[in-house]
């Protein structure tokens, strides 16, 4: 049997951490830490599976006074590294030291815009250490020129959903390079809570809302990432004229890694925390310990729950089976279980962005984004989009009258002119029809975030 191939790994790399958070979800994991070298010798196990890139969360990170060390090693070996922080720990020289050592990402954790609700979440006086932080290493990584990206992470709750909207404002003046914006996950300290912070679904899309009328308004030069739903995402890009990402493969069991303080793995980070809220997922918690484990013992170990995680499909929730993406839309089985709040609020999306039609005039030109690259091999439409940080690749069966849409949009012509093309072109069909699948074909794709719609002359 070959083992397994690792190319993103998430990795807890301490238990320790100087706050105490609302919504925490990692657990207890007494014990002493990895030593220098047994880290190094994990990598280099990793390495020879094809690992590209490595996540260090916590609890908090910084507080392993070797972690710049570890990530020179990383550098080194080709290795992508992304830190999250608390940004509470170290000071101006320890922030230096960590962005020399070749780090591709930090974020930082700051859940309000005020001290009076990030501090609610997080303990009196960190607002302000983090903003500090913040701005420390933006100016560093500025004055030297770097390209390791400062970014923030939002956790959506209702301790700050009043005030989550002018995130926006307060990154667009710090300068970030991104904003992320997740919903809390009901596992871990959270549930203890659940009543100070729980959102409904209505009340999560009204935050997504406010903030994408902020980002819209604004038009900052950092990237906004929301924990969206496929359906809530094409709903806010729809309205909002955005290009937020359509992310469909939320399961990454089986293509990623966790590993926790102690170098033990499992093939979803958040199994540890769900198995203590649902019994039924212990027997699930089988680890592969990578320092004296072979490879070969990691099928053994995570083959049940993978098998579990990706059988999740379109008869588990009765509500996807009408839905176009349920054959790629792998959700995460945790969050279904932990949050079916998750799917309510896609299918409401899907309901919300089918009631919006575009008025088509005559000169609005359908074009193929930049982004998007594309093949027919016979009635396939391969499709690929590529921005920053985000691919995404899609396959679409044509029938020959849409294949012919799909060829005139690719052309840059209005309206107007591709229809008149199109009844030439079949006049064996009745025009109705021919102007029907044009404009849904077109409102499809536009939906899909494939296609812009261009004012043209007349």
């Amino acid at each position: 049997m070959d083992p397994i191939r690792v190319g993103s790994v998430r990795w807890d790399i301490t238990n320790d951490c100087n706050l105490k958070c609302l919504h925490c979800y990692t657990v207890e994991n007494p014990g002493s830490e990895l030593s220098h070298s047994d880290v190094l010798q994990i990598i280099q196990k990793l390495l020879s599976l094809g690992l590209q890139e490595i996540n260090f969360s916590g609890r908090e990170p910084t507080m392993r006074r070797d972690l710049p060390e570890i990530i020179k090693y990383c550098s080194t070996h080709k290795i992508r590294v992304n830190v999250v922080t608390n940004g509470t720990v170290l000071k101006q020289e320890g922030f230096a030291s960590l962005l020399q050592s070749g780090l591709n990402m930090l974020v930082f954790s700051l859940d309000g815009v005020s001290e009076i609700s990030h501090d609610t979440i997080r303990g009196e006086g960190n607002f302000h250490r983090t903003i500090d932080s913040i701005s420390t290493c933006l100016n560093y990584v500025r004055e030297n020129e770097m390209t390791t990206k400062i970014g923030v992470n939002c956790t959506l709750q209702k301790v700050n959903a009043l005030e989550v909207s002018r995130m926006i404002d307060l990154c667009h003046s710090l300068g970030t390079h991104f904003l992320n914006i997740n919903p809390v996950s009901f596992c871990g300290s959270a549930t203890n809570v659940r009543e100070m912070l729980y959102l409904s679904p209505e009340e999560i899309l009204s935050c997504w809302n406010k903030i994408c009328e902020a980002y819209q308004r604004m038009r900052p030069d950092f990237r906004l990432y929301l924990g969206t739903s496929p359906m809530e995402t094409k709903l806010l890009n729809a309205k909002y004229n955005l290009e937020l990402p359509v992310i469909h493969t939320t399961c990454s069991a089986g293509n990623t890694l966790y590993i926790d303080p102690h170098g033990k793995a499992l093939p979803c980070y958040m199994l540890p925390s769900m198995a203590n809220e649902m019994s039924e997922l212990g027997k699930y918690l089988c680890y592969w310990d990578i320092l004296t484990e072979p490879a070969n013992r990691a099928f053994d170990a995570f083959k049940p729950f993978i098998s579990y995680a990706h059988a999740i499909s379109k008869t588990s929730n009765s509500g996807c089976i009408d839905c176009p993406d349920v054959e790629i839309c792998k959700g995460c089985p945790l969050i279904a279980l932990s949050d079916p709040d998750a799917t309510y609020r896609c299918q409401s999306a899907q309901k919300k962005l089918a009631l919006i039609r575009l008025d088509f005039k005559q000169s609005v030109v359908p074009t193929i984004k930049d982004c998007v690259s594309w093949e027919l091999k016979g009635d396939i439409l391969q499709l690929s989009m590529s921005r920053g940080d985000y691919l995404s690749n899609r396959e679409f069966e044509l029938d020959p009258l849409a294949k012919s849409i799909w060829l005139k949009l690719h052309v840059r012509s209005p309206i107007g002119k591709i229809k008149k093309s199109l009844e030439n072109d079949w006049s064996n069909l009745p025009i109705e029809k021919i102007h029907e699948t044009l404009t849904d074909f077109v409102e499809y794709f536009w939906k899909e975030g494939l296609l812009n719609l261009e004012q043209g002359n007349g």
